[in-house]
């Protein structure tokens, strides 16, 4: 229930989360780091968050977010090439799961521990400064991505489904 007073329907729940999703990491990421860039002029720092989600082909059961991950590194990426020449940077921060209030925010308990967001925060820095474009923070995450780019696409998608389907909580 809202507020106590009207009931609302998970499913209608779930498009209004994927839709909002969509939104804010999709459709205003793009005008947002423009802004940004006219702003900054010629020198000056801009870090996308992204998640490791973006770099595995598909996340069926949370498809919404693997996807608007995808796209915020690979409109990163895109940026990056395109300004290669100026003093300007760009980069994409593609944690693995961090000991935040997602897990319950998303009612989700991932089965890889978190890093802190203390580690994440100061070795995003780090890269930033030394003008990484994709920071992907803990030794565990860079093993996983760098598997994963051995694995026939269907096999990973499978894989991914089944971890996605582990780690919802039965309320």
């Amino acid at each position: 229930t809202l507020f106590g007073l009207i009931t609302i329907k998970k499913e209608f729940l779930d498009v209004f989360f994927s839709y909002s999703s969509i939104l804010l990491f999709g459709l205003s990421l793009f005008p947002i780091t423009s802004k940004f860039f006219n702003i900054l002029k010629d020198k000056g720092y801009i870090l996308n968050v992204a998640s490791s989600a973006g770099f595995i082909p598909a996340g069926p059961y949370m498809s919404t977010y693997y996807a608007t991950k995808s796209y915020v590194k690979s409109l990163t990426l895109g940026i990056a090439e395109e300004i290669k020449d100026s003093s300007l940077y760009i980069g994409c921060l593609c944690p693995g799961p961090v000991d935040t209030e997602f897990n319950s925010v998303a009612n989700v308990e991932f089965s890889l521990n978190g890093i802190s967001k203390e580690y994440c925060v100061s070795y995003a820095l780090k890269k930033m400064y030394n003008k990484k474009k994709i920071i992907i923070p803990g030794l565990m995450m860079k093993l996983v991505i760098t598997l994963g780019k051995f694995l026939p696409v269907k096999l990973y998608v499978k894989i991914a489904a089944h971890r996605q389907k582990k780690k919802f909580i039965e309320k």
